[in-house]
């Protein structure tokens, strides 16, 4: 059974910053994007692994000082060297002395406020080429901490060995995808079996590109769209665009927009590590539909291994893609703490089409020979 209690060495003081709700000291936080604050309730849970307030507070202080000011400002709030407001609230919660915590978070809540007011904020983020990974991971992580980690047990009830078993690809592995795809704002990502809209969410955000994501599961579906909503508050809490993101709760077979979506889309999605074999093949049929060149990331390969096109399996889907091996390593997936393998297929028609060359070649020959 788990806990919640207030945090003990904030409990002696009170201030502007502070409100008492219910017995729990609630302390506001200001953002690069907008002038309100976030409430975080201070409360310890007993659970280590549940939602920690006091980290999420002072991580988001470093983001904003090593990602989105100036280093002459960043150094008021979080320095390497000299300390800066982060350190002395680290203090002050070590020594639970709460009215120094207090005053530093009103002296970084104002250098927030005069940033964001004359446009610091605004100018930097303009100038960015591409988003921090370590800020990409972290507005994830919000989000998904509001949203679908209040209700991850529910997330457990799946036929097991079916095509509904449930993991997630982490962002340290997902990035890597965007990276090797070379995914941009300028083309579309498709996610197959979406789950929570994770992956979804990432590539919005990271390579600003339009992001679709198709759900079966009710409850994966209800809280992709949940975490939806709060990734786009999230993201303009950050003052930080993003792409189109489209969830669809549907079976991918059949959904007419992913079925049109499909047909420019560049880069494609399959965590399908546990579906079954006349699924892969159904995915396979809907695979013709892709333009030339559209790259399909999966967990388990769609071409068979030493796999050869033949006048007897001419017709196949799989003549048209061309794939290669790749590995992920531990902790990039949630299933299990050690790596595997992907695989990465292009959409490429010049094998098939060099083998019916070749082989009207060879009638060709043939027939004259005959004659």
């Amino acid at each position: 059974m788990h806990t919640r209690s207030p945090v003990s060495s904030l409990r002696a003081g009170r201030g502007g910053e502070f409100r008492n709700t219910d017995g729990y000291l609630t302390i506001g936080l200001h953002y690069p994007g907008v002038p309100d604050q976030e409430r975080f309730q201070l409360v310890q849970n007993s659970d280590p692994d549940e939602f920690d307030p006091l980290a999420e507070i002072l991580t988001t202080m470093e983001m904003v000082a090593d990602h989105l000011l100036p280093r002459s400002i960043a150094d008021e709030i979080h320095s390497e060297t000299s300390g800066g407001i982060v350190y002395r609230m680290r203090r002050s919660l070590k020594h639970g002395d709460a009215l120094k915590f207090l005053e530093n978070l009103k002296a970084y809540n104002e250098l927030v406020r005069e940033s964001r007011k004359n446009t610091t904020f605004r100018k930097r983020i303009a100038g960015m080429t591409t988003i921090p990974f370590a800020l990409v991971e972290h507005i994830l992580q919000q989000s998904y901490a509001r949203t679908v980690a209040l209700e991850v047990e529910g997330l457990k009830d799946y036929q097991a060995f079916s095509s509904e078993v449930y993991g997630e690809l982490l962002p340290k592995f997902t990035t890597k995808i965007f990276k090797e795809a070379n995914l941009t704002s300028d083309k579309v990502f498709m996610d197959l079996g979406s789950g929570t809209g994770n992956v979804v969410l990432h590539a919005a955000l990271e390579c600003g590109c339009e992001s679709w994501g198709c759900e079966k599961m009710d409850k994966p579906a209800l809280l992709a769209e949940r975490q939806r909503k709060e990734f786009i508050a999230r993201c303009r809490m950050w003052g930080i665009n993003h792409g189109a993101v489209h969830l669809q709760h549907d079976t991918f077979l059949e959904n007419r927009s992913i079925a049109e979506t499909l047909k420019r889309a560049d880069v494609l999605l399959v965590n399908n590590f546990a579906f079954e074999p006349d699924l892969n093949q159904k995915l396979l049929d809907m695979f013709l539909d892709l333009k030339e060149g559209t790259q399909i990331f999966s967990l388990k390969p769609f071409v068979p291994a030493n796999h050869v096109i033949t006048t007897r399996n001419a017709e196949n889907p799989v003549n048209r893609l061309r794939m290669v091996e790749r590995e992920y390593f531990s902790r990039e997936v949630s299933w299990t703490d050690s790596g595997g393998k992907y695989y990465v297929h292009t959409v490429d028609s010049s094998m098939l089409r060099e083998f019916m060359e070749k082989e009207m070649r060879e009638k060709k020959r043939r027939a004259q020979s005959a004659s």
